[in-house]
């Protein structure tokens, strides 16, 4: 069947030159670790180291088999990143940068900027049967910070780093809410059996202030879990997958509110926050946005997306913003536009991002930050060797405001948008000096080093390797405090499960 025809789409508009401005963490290292003396010794330390909703009718397994592949494909690539030393630019690159025409905005520091490391989580042993467990959470409330772990749920105190206490579950974890509700709710999906390849067919909402679990619920016979779903906001934990269902739960409580995706829809894909929105396949082949009402769960205010879509993603709930792929090779699972939308649920602008990374997958597009007004995005490198930067785009035209170029071949990523402005990180490479934490401002992009990543190999080359520019697990900041989880994939080199550290 043909396609309706693409709605047209704006050409975006070139922004302003980028300012250089270096983050200024600390001094480059001179020629990496690959020469006759590695920088931390003699000898480098051995540091211990899922597809989406469909986007059209019979596009659901095409979809969560390319997801799978290239999730491994990232890795590779991130592990082949991970192994080169890179330099700072010097002194002449910073003037030919000035005579280019390119300005440059100043850099602050906030006191008490320098970190060490909190905690470091090893992956599971090789022992544990099978070899494909997952650990999908990673959450900071002012208590705690909790992460998914093997067959169970751990908090750790914010302070010493030390678990302070453990959920256990009946099998591996499947999936989990991004959100955290007022009273330290979280929302995860499990196995029912610690079997290898069992099926997702748990859910619960668990209370990590307390680490204790609230309520759990038998679902019917699910998937593997490679494309749940799950969310939670104040009112409901809801869960999705793929064979057009839909389940709603009240958070406090665990009674059924709904157990199927709305009226000629199929599987319905959720974001939490102050209302549940989620996103379905509704009359065939009509992607449409949805949010359920607060008590009773109905679905309302909803928008039909652009006829002609490819695969779609909800970037963000609040503000909202759909990111999707349009134009030639619409099946693609990379998007390549972003829409932001109008109270009476018009769009109100289209961004063009071609050159940037969404970071969008199953659990929503973890590279892109969004506020009321402004939309963050990293570019991509040119090359493994090169930096990116990262832009703000005005949410009204779609129109590029400014961009802020990492130093030298610096990766930035955001993490969180703030209404003066965005959380960044910045990844200097395996042993390189330079990693840590920027506030980038809304009018401009000035930045300010919030936390100083320690100048050690070992916290680089993990954290080179935990940081992919795809943002398929979540890099998570708060109050002085940066983590890193992997959920997956523990036996792809010596690197942590969890890796975190503090400015305290």
């Amino acid at each position: 069947m043909s396609q309706p025809p693409m709605p047209p789409v704006p050409p975006g508009t070139p922004g302003p030159p980028h300012p250089t401005s270096p983050p200024g963490f600390g001094p480059p290292y001179t020629g990496g670790w690959q020469g006759a003396q590695p920088p931390y010794g003699s000898t480098p330390p051995n540091f211990p180291r899922p597809p989406a909703p469909p986007g059209r009718p019979g596009g659901g397994r095409k979809r969560r088999t390319a997801v799978i592949a290239g999730c491994v494909t990232a890795a590779v690539a991130v592990l082949a990143a991970g192994a080169f030393a890179f330099l700072q630019p010097d002194d002449d690159q910073r003037q030919k940068s000035k005579a280019d025409g390119k300005r440059s905005s100043p850099t602050k520091t906030a006191p008490s900027t320098q970190g060490r490391q909190l905690l470091t989580v090893p992956p599971p042993k090789e022992d544990v049967e099978g070899d494909s467990h997952r650990a999908d959470g990673t959450w900071v409330t002012s208590r705690s910070y909790v992460s998914g772990g093997l067959f169970s749920v751990l908090g750790y105190d914010l302070d010493s780093g030390k678990q302070t206490w453990a959920v256990p579950l009946d099998g591996d974890l499947c999936g989990a809410s991004q959100e955290v509700t007022s009273k330290g709710y979280v929302a995860v999906a499990f196995a029912g059996s610690k079997k290898d390849r069992s099926k997702c067919t748990e859910f619960a909402v668990i209370d990590i202030n307390q680490g204790r679990k609230v309520w759990q619920k038998t679902l019917p016979e699910a998937t593997l879990g490679l494309d749940l779903s799950v969310a939670v906001t104040e009112d409901f934990a809801a869960v999705g997958w793929s064979e057009d269902s839909s389940w709603g739960f009240t958070v406090d409580t665990g009674r059924t509110v709904w157990d199927s995706p709305p009226q000629g829809c199929g599987y319905e894909e959720f974001l939490g926050g102050t209302t549940l929105t989620s996103m379905a396949l509704c009359g065939g082949d009509r992607l449409t946005v949805t949010q359920r009402e607060p008590g009773t769960g109905e679905p309302s205010r909803t928008i039909k997306l652009p006829a002609g879509l490819g695969y779609a993603y909800l970037a963000s709930a609040e503000p909202l913003v759909v990111a999707s792929h349009v134009g030639d090779g619409k099946d693609s699972l990379d998007a390549n536009r972003l829409f932001t939308f109008n109270p009476d649920g018009s769009i109100k602008s289209t961004i063009k991002i071609d050159g940037y990374v969404p970071g969008c997958g199953s659990t929503g597009c973890h590279a892109v930050a969004a506020s009321k007004d402004t939309v963050y995005l990293a570019s991509r490198r040119e090359h493994l060797t090169s930096g990116n930067h990262i832009a703000a785009f005005d949410a009204g035209t779609g129109r590029r405001t400014w961009t802020v170029d990492g130093v030298g071949s610096a990766e930035m990523l955001p993490l969180r948008a703030e209404e003066d402005g965005v959380v960044a990180y910045s990844n200097a490479g395996t042993g390189k000096r330079g990693s840590g934490v920027l506030h980038l401002a809304a009018a401009d992009g000035e930045q300010t080093v919030l936390l100083k990543q320690p100048d050690t190999f070992e916290a680089s080359n993990a954290t080179a390797q935990m940081s992919g520019p795809g943002m398929k697990e979540r890099i998570l900041y708060e109050d002085g405090r940066l983590f890193f989880h992997r959920v997956s994939g523990f036996f792809i080199g010596d690197v942590p499960m969890t890796l975190g550290f503090t400015g305290h």
